[in-house]
């Protein structure tokens, strides 16, 4: 009986199970969207490396400018140290009064010395990057001279003379020296002597200086960068006062990679250095300066300076 009512269970359970529905949330019969796939990053924007000669600006034109301290009057150019997203190449360096293809396509002009030459210093173009590549927006004049002026206002211009000529005066007579007397102011030659004396002034001594600018102090030692461009003065000194230097030329040392090893005192050293000096040690210049003045008279004289060349940059 037992037996019986058991097994007559299991049946009824058998008959009246279902197996249970399992739920698959990613199913498409059920509707369930899938989880949309993530995009793809994006490529980085490509970075356009300049064309050769184009570096990145660093320092931005202000104004040109022109200062007069006694008889040097300096042309020099102002810039600040800021950075306008733009990009710039040299166009063409000259010297005093050296005609440029690039004249008249500076929106700043070229200003001229005194006497008519145009001035020295260097042209640079503009750019701007846009998608299309580096753009030329404009042109530069950065202005680098000096000059000195008359160190007398009757002096002559080169070339010519402020006399008049005329007909000669017979010489003056002079009355026989009597032989045998003695006088205080000695023999003819001891007079020639001293009248030189008085009427040429005594030679001052020349001071040699070397500056970075036409019109900062003199500098024994001179720090640059590697690569940069620099401007080197050749100056003379006598007494409380600047004189002329009329040429200077480089005799001796590693002048670097310079164009002109010689020019006139107007117009300074220009040059760059590639390589660093060995460890501890400078590049030990020697420039011969020729300087002809009332105080000084025509004269050699050697200028000294130390150029310490540091890294990094080869370019601003």
């Amino acid at each position: 009986m037992n037996r019986s009512a058991a097994a007559l269970a299991l049946a009824l359970l058998a008959t009246g199970a279902s197996p249970a529905l399992a739920w698959d949330p990613y199913d498409d019969a059920g509707g369930s969207p899938e989880p949309p796939a993530s995009a793809p990053p994006a490529d980085p924007a490509p970075f356009i490396a300049p064309p050769p000669g184009i570096y990145y600006v660093t320092d931005t034109y202000v104004a040109d400018v022109v200062t007069i301290s006694g008889p040097l009057t300096s042309y020099t150019t102002t810039t600040v140290h800021e950075s306008t997203g733009s990009y710039a190449r040299v166009l063409d360096e000259v010297g005093t009064g050296t005609a440029s293809t690039f004249d008249g396509a500076a929106f700043n002009g070229r200003a001229t010395l005194t006497d008519g030459r145009a001035v020295a210093g260097t042209y640079y173009e503009n750019y701007v990057l846009t998608s299309d590549g580096f753009v030329p927006v404009s042109v530069v004049f950065f202005q680098d001279d000096a000059e000195l002026a008359r160190q007398r206002a009757n002096m002559p211009a080169p070339g010519g003379s402020s006399a008049v000529a005329g007909p000669l005066a017979p010489p003056a007579a002079t009355a026989p020296r009597p032989i045998g007397t003695c006088c205080a102011g000695g023999g003819p030659g001891e007079v020639a002597e001293r009248e030189a004396r008085d009427i040429e002034p005594p030679q001052l001594p020349i001071r040699p200086g070397v500056s970075l600018a036409p019109a900062s102090a003199p500098l024994a030692m001179i720090e640059v960068l590697r690569g940069r461009a620099v401007s080197i003065w050749l100056r003379a000194f006598a007494g409380d006062r600047e004189v002329a230097v009329r040429a200077w030329s480089l005799v001796s040392g590693d002048g670097g990679s310079t164009v002109s090893t010689s020019g006139t005192g107007a117009t300074p050293f220009r040059t760059s250095w590639t390589r660093l000096a060995p460890p501890g040690a400078a590049y030990e210049l020697v420039f011969r300066l020729e300087v002809d003045a009332p105080e000084t008279g025509h004269r050699l004289v050697d200028a000294r300076v130390a150029v310490s060349v540091r890294s990094p940059a080869l370019q601003d």
